[in-house]
């Protein structure tokens, strides 16, 4: 298991591109003013939308925000499986390269800044978002990190996953404070799982080593996210609505691709190669289109769904 995707609802919500284009203007408000300093009225006017287009989409400045984290964890989410097709998931370079694209992703969205200028917001609903990604985060790396060293550190593999991001994230603090650029994320990556490779034995080495991760605590971590299994006619069904709303306007190739994953999908339980290929084909034909996220969403419902597949014929 490589990858656990949650899903709170049991459809995908196309963002449409009026919503998008606030997201936009919220997005470069809030890294050039920060969060706290951006008023919804900034926003309205920076969208060039009036007061009830802006409450048609978000209740409120948070729920703006939370759509911005959102969007950029479904690219970094989507990029982590392609870079991860027809390779071994035991390859530690896969592993570096796919923590390391979260860290590219949010520089590419200017989302350190807004890290930086939301840091000790007491705003219940985006600290539960934040709690939320940083669950997911932790729990992918553990299983990733089981992929790599084996299923003899999976007692020890939530706590591993700790230490790593905390390294990570402290590693990175530090570096821009010592010398004013940004560290680069695959040599920050590297030295923190070789050193994460190096702790695992002596966790492991005696059976009753009090762990501060319990299996427990971990577990009550990750049940306070609502889990939702993905179903292929879930996927189904919204391959179909996807392509129902597609227009002339639209890329022929794009509609072609999505018929193909369609088609595929209905039809067999198992895929190949070439299904993969068309899957990542579809995700970037809809790259800075109206239809954008909601490619991005089924691409990490089917990129799961055939997740899901593998692990039950290994």
């Amino acid at each position: 298991m490589w990858y656990n995707f949650f899903i709170k609802n049991d459809k995908v919500i196309p963002v449409n591109k009026r919503k998008r284009q606030i997201i936009r203007s919220a997005r470069k408000l809030f890294i050039e003013q920060g969060f706290n300093d951006t008023s919804i009225m900034d926003i309205i006017a920076a969208a060039n939308i009036s007061k009830g287009t802006f409450y048609n989409h978000f209740n409120s400045k948070s729920e703006c925000l939370i759509a911005i984290l959102e969007e950029a964890r479904e690219v970094a989410t989507n990029r982590r499986y392609e870079v991860a097709m027809n390779k071994e998931l035991s390859d530690v370079n896969v592993l570096i390269e796919q923590i390391s694209l979260l860290m590219h992703v949010n520089r590419e969205h200017n989302l350190v800044r807004i890290f930086e200028s939301i840091s000790g917001s007491n705003d219940h609903e985006l600290k539960a978002v934040m709690e939320k990604h940083l669950i997911l985060e932790l729990y992918w790396l553990s299983n990733r990190l089981v992929d790599v060293f084996g299923e003899k550190i999976r007692r020890v593999s939530f706590e591993l996953a700790v230490y790593a991001i905390g390294m990570m994230q402290s590693i990175l603090r530090t570096y821009v404070s010592a010398t004013g650029q940004p560290a680069s994320p695959e040599m920050v990556v590297s030295t923190i799982i070789k050193n994460v490779e190096t702790i695992a034995p002596r966790l492991l080495k005696n059976e009753n080593q009090e762990l501060i991760f319990t299996p427990d605590i971990s577990q009550a971590l990750i049940n306070k996210i609502e889990d939702r299994p993905v179903s292929k006619q879930l996927i189904i069904d919204q391959l179909k609505g996807f392509i129902n709303n597609l227009t002339e306007v639209d890329s022929n190739k794009g509609y072609e691709y999505a018929s193909y994953l369609l088609k595929e999908l209905d039809s067999k339980e198992e895929w190949d190669s070439i299904f993969e290929a068309v899957l990542s084909a579809f995700n970037r034909t809809y790259s800075n289109t109206p239809h954008e996220a909601e490619a991005h969403q089924i691409a990490i419902y089917i990129w799961r769904y055939l997740d899901i597949n593998k692990e039950k014929r290994t």
